[in-house]
């Protein structure tokens, strides 16, 4: 408990400044030396290992001053993080019986409160406190509800919370985050159709429209699979290595390669190399050998790439039939390498990942796992 020690230092010094300033009123010195005999008690419990005792005598103290809240608030947090989840919640329960606080400093505590029970599993719990604050306008607590009800996979009290405060979800995050809870709800139910009302939440959403157009493309309806992945090759160029393969056969079974090749072209500005590989393989279908070749030989001269090198050596093999078992061994050799790459990274808090996720495993951040680009990316 040497943290509690160090976390009421500056309450008793504050104690001995303000009643060393009028130590020639006799009620004030006797006042001081009562705080001082009360601090000594509650520290003596907790150094006799009588935490409760003593963080209830402590909590007492609080009427005295509403200034030392914040002390404790503290103390609170360093249970927290040390996994002491029985102490942070106790210590949070013991202030909100004090009368004294302020509705800012009871709100504080409320949200705390929350995240102290959503980590000890007492959901229901942290469910009542943040649906209490989000009706006094905390800013916070929406926030915490999504995602609260995320880890409990509670879809349907999500997207209620929309319906009913739509216009307290004013965040990019909050209109990804109700979006991807309709996806969530859209697999669980096998229905699709509800998708359609949230595909333009936000200009950077992904996933439904993602979701519409491999679904149109599982049901052979490739006008549709072109129109909603189209729209995300336009809007959100960094998720197409997860739909360009499977849009460039759209456009195939179509017949239009023509149009997917001048769609390609409008994006060659960009940094995804996967774009230009593409890009090269509607030269190839043309039989533009040679121009396929030169370009992306140009490509990796300017922006280094694994899998733009692998696409060149298959390139090269296929022109030189001479050496071509050793740049196939080659070419082997470099797709073991890529092999053991991540795929994905989340553009929040770094976490890396072979398999795409909607909702960061580590951060919980919606949408925010992103293809790799540079060297070893797409």
């Amino acid at each position: 408990m040497i943290e509690l020690l160090f976390l009421l230092l500056p309450v008793a010094a504050a104690y001995g400044y303000i009643m060393g300033k009028n130590n020639a009123n006799n009620e004030a010195q006797q006042q001081n030396q009562e705080i001082i005999n009360e601090y000594s008690k509650g520290l003596k419990f907790l150094l006799d290992r009588e935490e409760d005792q003593g963080l209830e005598h402590l909590i007492g103290l609080l009427e005295i001053s509403a200034n030392s809240v914040e002390h404790y608030l503290t103390l609170a947090t360093l249970f927290r993080r040390r996994g002491e989840l029985d102490r942070a919640i106790k210590v949070h329960e013991l202030l909100l019986k004090h009368d004294g606080l302020s509705l800012e400093q009871k709100k504080h505590v409320l949200y705390e409160l929350a995240q102290d029970y959503m980590m000890a599993g007492l959901l229901d719990r942290a469910e009542e406190n943040l649906v209490y604050l989000h009706s006094l306008k905390d800013s916070n607590a929406l926030c915490q509800l999504m995602l609260l009800y995320l880890q409990s996979h509670d879809w349907d009290k999500g997207i209620a919370l929309f319906q009913s405060h739509e216009p307290d979800f004013n965040t990019s995050q909050l209109k990804k985050t109700i979006a991807n809870f309709y996806c969530e709800k859209a697999i669980q139910d096998k229905d699709l159709k509800p998708l359609d009302v949230v595909t333009e939440l936000t200009q950077d959403l992904v996933r439904p429209k993602y979701m519409l157009g491999e679904n149109a493309y599982n049901d052979g309806d490739f006008l549709q699979a072109i129109k909603y992945w189209g729209s995300l090759l336009d809007k959100n160029i960094a998720f197409a290595p997860i739909f360009l393969d499977r849009l460039a056969v759209s456009y195939e079974k179509l017949n239009l390669q023509d149009n997917y090749f001048s769609h390609l072209s409008k994006h060659l500005k960009s940094d995804s190399v996967l774009i230009k590989i593409h890009y090269c393989k509607s030269l190839m279908a043309q039989g533009k050998v040679d121009e396929a070749r030169n370009y992306i030989t140009q490509v990796l001269r300017k922006q280094p790439n694994i899998r733009g090198f692998s696409y060149l050596l298959m390139l090269m093999s296929e022109q030189s039939q001479d050496i071509k078992t050793v740049l196939t061994e080659i070419n082997n050799l470099v797709q073991d390498y890529i092999a053991t790459k991540s795929l994905y990274q989340c553009n929040h808090c770094g976490f890396t990942s072979k398999k795409m996720y909607w909702f960061c495993p580590s951060c919980k951040h919606v949408e925010s796992l992103v293809p790799l680009s540079g060297v070893d990316g797409f």
